[in-house]
Order: C-alpha cells, then sequence, then structure tokens
C-alpha cells in the first residue's frame, strides 16, 4: 500500500481463494492453489509458479521483485532472469522439525545464494544473526527492516465498539491473537489458564484466530474441565463459560483493547506482529522469550535468552516454554500462574506498561519503518558477496 505511492506495484499471489487484506495496485493470480501437506503436490506447484512467473517476468520487465515466504523465494529464484529482494518472515530454524522442514532449510542454501537473489531483508535481528550463522552469509548482504504498522489506524479500529461480547469484558479478560497452529502455543497457555483459574474466578480467557488445530485445542479445553465456547459450534453465548474461541476477526483491536492483558504463548516467532499492535491498543503485553522477536520488541537492550520471569522497559518476559511429551513443565506453570496473578493484582504494573507500551509502538509507525525500505530500493542493490 506504501509503496505504491511512489512506485507502479503489481502484486502477484499464488492464488485469490482469501483475499482479507487491503492492497493497492494491480493483483496478478496464478491460480496455483498451494494448500496441504502432500511434497509431491507442493514440488508440483512451485515448478508451475516459477513457469507462470517467468513469463511474467519477461512480459512486464520489472525493476525489483521483492518475494515473500520461502516457498515464493523458491519459485522466483527458479524463475530465472529478474533481480529479487528476499524477505525472511519466520525463524526456520527455531520450527518444528519434520522432513519437509528440512528439506526448506536445506533449499534455502540455494535460495540464500542465487545470483537472482540481490538482498535478504529479515524482520528480526535474531532471524538475520541465525541465517548469518548457519548459511555462512556475509552480514552486509541481510538487512533487518521490522514491519511496519498504521498505529493511527489500529488507535482508531480498537476503540469501535464489541457489539457482541460485550458483557464479557467486565471480567478479566487475558486475551491471544494468533493462528490455531503449533508455533503459537495455544495448548500451553491453556495448561496455564486452568491451573490460573482456581483462584481467580472472575478471568476470561480469549482466543482469536482460526487454524489446522482448532478442533483439538477445543477438545483439550473441554478436557481441562475449561467451561468452552466456540464460535466454530452452536454453542450460545452467555458470560458463564471461561475459554472462548471467537475465530477469526477482521477488527482484532477492538477485543485486544478492551482485554486486561495481552499474552503471547509462542514457542517460535518471525517478529511478533500481534505484540506491537496491542501495544498501539494500550494493552499491556506478556511473551515467551523464544526465538525470534519478543525480546527484539519488549526489552530492546536485552541481548540473551531470560531465565525467568523479566519485567523489561515495554513489558514482560517469560522463558522459553520447556516441553516433555506434550505437556508444559510444572515449575513453567507454576512461575506463569503466579505472574499473571500478580500483574492482574497490580494496577501500577497494568498502567506502567499502558503508557510504556504505546510509547513503544510509535518506533514501527508506517513513515520510519518506509524511510528504510526506500532507501534499499533507491540504492539499487546489487549482488555483495554472500560470505
Amino acid at each position: 500500500q506504501e509503496l505504491n505511492k511512489d512506485y507502479d506495484v503489481t502484486l502477484i499471489v499464488f492464488d485469490t481463494f482469501i483475499v482479507d487484506y487491503p492492497y493497492h495496485g494491480e493483483m496478478i493470480d496464478l491460480k496455483v492453489p498451494f494448500y496441504g501437506r502432500n511434497i509431491l503436490k507442493r514440488f508440483y506447484a512451485i515448478i508451475l509458479i516459477a513457469f507462470k512467473l517467468r513469463k511474467i517476468k519477461k512480459r512486464e520487465n520489472f525493476d525489483l521483485i521483492i518475494v515473500h515466504g520461502e516457498l515464493a523465494n523458491l519459485s522466483a529464484v527458479l524463475s530465472g532472469r529478474g533481480k529479487h529482494i528476499v524477505v525472511i518472515h519466520e525463524n526456520r530454524f527455531a520450527a518444528v522439525k519434520d522432513f519437509q522442514s528440512t528439506l526448506f532449510t536445506t533449499l534455502g542454501k540455494t535460495i540464500y545464494n542465487a545470483r537472482n537473489t540481490a538482498k535478504l531483508i529479515t524482520v528480526s535481528q535474531g532471524i538475520k544473526d541465525r541465517f548469518v550463522e548457519k548459511y555462512h552469509l556475509n552480514s552486509d548482504y541481510i538487512k533487518t527492516i521490522y514491519n511496519p504498522y498504521d498505529i493511527e489506524q489500529i488507535k482508531t479500529l480498537s476503540q469501535k465498539k464489541v457489539d457482541d461480547f460485550n458483557d464479557l469484558f467486565n471480567y478479566d479478560v487475558l486475551i491471544s491473537a494468533a493462528r490455531l497452529s503449533e508455533q503459537k502455543g495455544h495448548r500451553y497457555l491453556l495448561q496455564i489458564f486452568q491451573n490460573l483459574l482456581k483462584n481467580n474466578a472472575k478471568v476470561k480467557l480469549v482466543l482469536l484466530g482460526d487454524g489446522e488445530l482448532k478442533d483439538e485445542l477445543i477438545t483439550l479445553s473441554k478436557e481441562l474441565g475449561l467451561k468452552t465456547y466456540s464460535v466454530f459450534s452452536d454453542d450460545e453465548y452467555h458470560d458463564i463459560y471461561d475459554v472462548y474461541f471467537i475465530g477469526f476477526q477482521k477488527n482484532p483491536f477492538k477485543y485486544i483493547a478492551k482485554s486486561k492483558l495481552f499474552i503471547m504463548s509462542s514457542l517460535w516467532e518471525g517478529f511478533g506482529n500481534t505484540i506491537v499492535e496491542s501495544m498501539a491498543c494500550g494493552t499491556p503485553v506478556i511473551s515467551t522469550d523464544c526465538e525470534s522477536g519478543p525480546r527484539e520488541i519488549i526489552a530492546p537492550d536485552l541481548k540473551n535468552s531470560i531465565s525467568e520471569i523479566t519485567y523489561a522497559k515495554y513489558g514482560i518476559l517469560a522463558p522459553a516454554f520447556k516441553i516433555k511429551s506434550g505437556e508444559l513443565s510444572k515449575i513453567d506453570i507454576k512461575v506463569w500462574v503466579d505472574t499473571l496473578d500478580n500483574i492482574l493484582k497490580n494496577n501500577k504494573i497494568l498502567e506502567n506498561y499502558t503508557e510504556s507500551g504505546v510509547q513503544r509502538a510509535k518506533d514501527f509507525d508506517m513513515s520510519s519503518i518506509m524511510k528504510r525500505w526506500q532507501d534499499i530500493i533507491k540504492g539499487n542493490p546489487k549482488n555483495p558477496s554472500r560470505s
């Protein structure tokens, strides 16, 4: 949207099955759906995308192509000619390892050393450090540019009325907004909340989002003895439930702004968009100190991982989860429960982090971040030494 103010922008997507984001410029739909984990179908899709992209590049003669996503990166490299800036959004090395994950990590050496890859951009310094370490890349070849946010727009949206679930916010609401996937650690958040609820009758847990673990997490919540509401079923809404799965919301900010505390329980991250968005909404944040991103936002002066709860400059950091056989350690559960209990009972902590979080969010405002992108684009990036 911002680049369209100064450049002729074309947005090329795999397919337009779901377009739930605003954009400016022309959109080209390659009509190649990319769902499921079948490796043969994925390989075929990558080749087909590369073939179609090659034809489009020849026809349009783009000056520069900015590529988002590992699978898109591979297709762009295979499509040949053209100058690419590859944007890395996820910490591949911290992800759960399976055959496909390992395969694409290996293929990364091809992607990031390709002749037509002019520059790598990572959305956090933590990702950059890992890529330099794992692929032995020249540090100058990779730049970190944080994700940009329209802070004023987030503030405006956060002030909208919550017509549905309105009375829910008479309680102490803990909220999380994330895809319902393994990465986001919801199963461990539910284990923590089960124990927190024992001595905090006025607390509710609201989970925004949809994803592949939806049914599994709803089942787990009920198995933990938590009264569970879900918009995905025929549940009749009222305020007697403990946990609320309210699905994807076009305006999550109005729910976040009315919550007591935002929780990020991720096992790994690229950056942690919802942390900045929650800060902009004026909602204090507690997050795991996972790889990578959250620490850079919440405690930018801290360079090393933490081993205990840290009341940092802009929010609260908790050590990365210790997990065994799908269960969170009893020590972790106790630490989290004690910390959440302390925060909810201490208005001064909440007020301090509301104020400092709002100030921190301004560091990621669209105007300042886009200056970094303009510098990269105007610099007409050439292929530096990779190693």
